[in-house]
């Protein structure tokens, strides 16, 4: 009866181990799955403004600083025309010859000769907040603006949405145009900190920001950490 009653017991404990963890696998796939789609959704449409500064000097700085601001000055028509990322994507493309050398003429004019790199290529960002909009980490298409070593700090905002030129957070419009462009969820995402009263949200964020973390340390084109900075 003793070895009955062993066998019993430790057959009720692989069956309560083996559910325990089906149901912990099954809750990790969902979370992974969660955090993919999610990400990838947000992802898939934006384009992001990257500005790497040559170094942490103050004047590689204030340079990134004034290359930003002529690049947005210059080109701002051509992605206020766009309806979506597709036609975003295509005109930075035709338009990044451009791009790229009125930057370098910008930097020459102010008495440097670092020498300016635009590309349009797919970059890894940490968890980034801009307002009271927080985008968690992963993998987006960016057009970058190189300086020199482009080590420094740097400055990133949206050029698709074409929220580079207003305050996204503080116009119905800019929060419009990005809706528009996300799922509902993701939007959900985008903003959870707006909706104390909903921490539901800022739960997901920590799925998606720990899942993606965790799937891109060792990402190729990763920044080092402290390397992005949002203005």
């Amino acid at each position: 009866m003793y070895k009955l009653r062993i066998l019993k017991e430790t057959k009720i404990l692989a069956i309560s181990l083996a559910i325990g963890l089906a149901l912990a696998i099954s809750a990790a796939a969902y979370t992974y799955v969660y955090s993919a789609t999610t990400q990838r959704d947000i992802a898939e449409n934006v384009i992001r403004f990257h500005v790497l500064a040559h170094s942490d000097e103050y004047v590689d700085q204030v340079i990134k600083d004034i290359v930003r601001k002529e690049v947005l000055a210059e080109f701002e028509y051509l992605l206020n025309s766009t309806s979506n990322v597709k036609e975003s994507r295509q005109l930075l493309q035709a338009e990044l010859p451009s791009i790229q050398a009125h930057a370098q003429a910008v930097v020459h004019k102010l008495g440097f000769d670092y020498q300016v790199n635009a590309r349009i290529d797919k970059t890894f960002f940490p968890t980034q907040v801009y307002g009271e909009l927080s985008f968690p980490p992963g993998v987006y298409e960016a057009l970058q603006i190189s300086i020199g070593d482009g080590i420094g700090r740097n400055w990133w905002c949206l050029m698709f949405p074409p929220l580079c030129f207003v305050d996204m957070t503080g116009t119905e419009t800019g929060r419009q145009q990005l809706a528009d462009t996300v799922s509902d969820e993701s939007f959900r995402l985008l903003t959870h900190q707006e909706q104390d009263a909903n921490p539901t949200m800022e739960v997901r964020f920590r799925i998606v920001e720990w899942w993606q973390n965790r799937r891109n340390t060792n990402h190729p084109t990763s920044p080092h950490p402290g390397q992005i900075m949002s203005r």
